[in-house]
């Protein structure tokens, strides 16, 4: 809803290709000079009071808005303020915790946020244009600024810029060293009065990429290979690409590339680009996608049958550094978790599997609620008078205790079973956050055990309940409680 809000300007940057092609096309002079500026921890510093304010202003302008929703904009702004307020905490060790200024790392909103702030920022800065303040060029990409600037106006202008918004949004400055400046993973070279640019690496880069013999597909080996020679053809003047491609051959051998594997995938890439195919036509993908685990050689077999079936494969870990590291976080206890498959079991033995979204706890409540409702029907029936609290009761008893059997398989159960009611129990059989998925884990337990569920839950290929047969994956023991 916010991102077509952005992008508008001139200064805008889409990627380091971009700004690459566009600053080969400069003439500089002799008093030209290459600085860059950076915002100090952009995300965390934005007025977001201001920034609010900014986003209903736009989106109030915005004649297309009501192509892309029906809320109107106090309404998204204020969804937004819940994602970066309300919704922003993290919980440790038994406290919750809240940020209090700025936007959140990590939130795929914060990026359009501090566009929209930075983007006032700009006009705020040159009402005029950038002339004023001796600029021959202006371009940001979020928080880094490139520009050409005449000398003895760089401070100048960094002073301005931090006097917009001096309690809250302070910039750094970089300038160019033996005529060469920085910026993304661009190098900017002056050569006379032009401008030339080749791939910039930090000094910081460990030159670490995916070790040719890890347990990934070959698509994802060739893909690291024609990324690099992506990079340094879009970045590159031609007089640095032999260079470059020098550095990828030696990184890529450091990280276990055979150099034939490596000198083919070079080779093919570039026959492709000379023949007139880019990038985003070389592969079309279909829209029915299927993400499985990778294993090696039946993993490309797999990825030959889904092409012939018009199905693009993709294959995914399970298990990386991420997952097998990462433990600070604090554990939800089960009984806490949302999104679960479940089964209540009656003193009997008679089982049901069901699941939700919510806590298996709330959930279990519910179930019982509805025997709760069948019971206190009966009491009336027999002349007793519960006492009770709420909503006015129905007058039929036998409505009401046909409602609760019509609602819960279980209470339709529970009814007709001699075993007292709290004997009846609930336990966790899976945590699915995901719908899909959750209601077919669901379903395949209904299929593959003795319950009393009224029907079978979604639709499963006869293929895979089959399969789940033979492998017992889904068979319940008797000692499941």
């Amino acid at each position: 809803m916010l991102k077509p809000l952005t992008g508008k300007r001139y200064s805008h940057t889409e990627n380091s290709a971009s700004f690459a092609t566009e600053i080969r096309t400069l003439e500089i002079d002799n008093e030209d000079i290459l600085v860059s500026y950076d915002v100090k921890d952009l995300f965390t510093s934005i007025p977001l009071d201001i920034t609010y304010s900014l986003i209903v202003d736009t989106l109030s302008k915005d004649s297309l808005l009501k192509d892309r929703t029906k809320l109107n904009p106090i309404h998204l702004t204020q969804l937004v303020k819940f994602c970066m307020k309300e919704g922003n905490f993290f919980h440790w060790k038994g406290t919750f915790f809240s940020q209090k200024r700025g936007a959140p790392m990590g939130s795929p909103l914060s990026p359009i946020v501090a566009e929209i702030f930075m983007e006032h920022l700009e006009e705020k800065a040159f009402p005029s244009g950038i002339a004023e303040y001796n600029l021959k060029l202006f371009k940001r990409y979020v928080d880094d600024i490139f520009a050409i600037v005449k000398k003895g106006h760089k401070d100048e202008l960094l002073n301005h810029l931090n006097s917009l918004f001096p309690h809250d949004i302070q910039f750094t400055i970089e300038k160019e060293s033996g005529g060469r400046l920085p910026f993304l993973d661009v190098l900017i070279i002056k050569d006379g009065h032009k401008l030339k640019t080749t791939v910039y690496r930090k000094p910081t880069n460990s030159g670490k990429y995916l070790n040719f013999y890890s347990n990934h597909s070959k698509n994802v080996k060739v893909g690291i290979v024609t990324g690099m020679v992506d990079r340094a053809l879009k970045l590159c003047n031609k007089e640095f690409l032999q260079g470059e491609f020098g550095f990828i051959r030696e990184t890529l051998r450091k990280n276990g590339f055979p150099i034939m594997f490596t000198e083919a995938c070079i080779k093919k890439r570039l026959n492709k680009l000379n023949n007139g195919f880019s990038r985003n036509t070389e592969n079309p993908t279909s829209d029915t996608k299927l993400i499985l685990p990778y294993y090696p050689f039946l993993g490309e077999k797999l990825q030959k049958i889904a092409h012939t079936l018009g199905v693009t494969l993709a294959f995914k870990s399970h298990h990386n550094l991420r997952s097998i590291l990462r433990s600070d976080k604090t554990k939800i206890p089960d009984e806490q978790k949302t999104g679960v498959v479940y089964m209540i079991q009656c003193g009997c033995g008679a089982r049901y599997i069901g699941e939700t979204g919510h806590t298996m706890h709330r959930r279990f409540q519910q179930h019982l609620g509805a025997l709760q409702k069948y019971r206190t029907a009966e009491s009336r029936e027999r002349g007793e008078s519960p006492r009770r609290r709420g909503r006015r009761q129905i007058n039929d008893t036998s409505r009401v205790k046909q409602d609760a059997i019509n609602t819960c398989a279980v209470v339709e159960h529970a009814v007709n079973c001699p075993q007292p009611d709290d004997r009846i129990k609930v336990s966790k059989l899976a945590i699915e956050t995901d719908y899909r998925l959750r209601k077919t884990k669901e379903a395949f337990l209904i299929r593959h055990n003795e319950c009393i569920n009224r029907d079978e839950g979604e639709d499963i290929s006869d293929i895979w309940s089959t399969v789940a047969t033979h492998t017992n994956y889904y068979r319940l023991t008797n000692e499941t409680t």
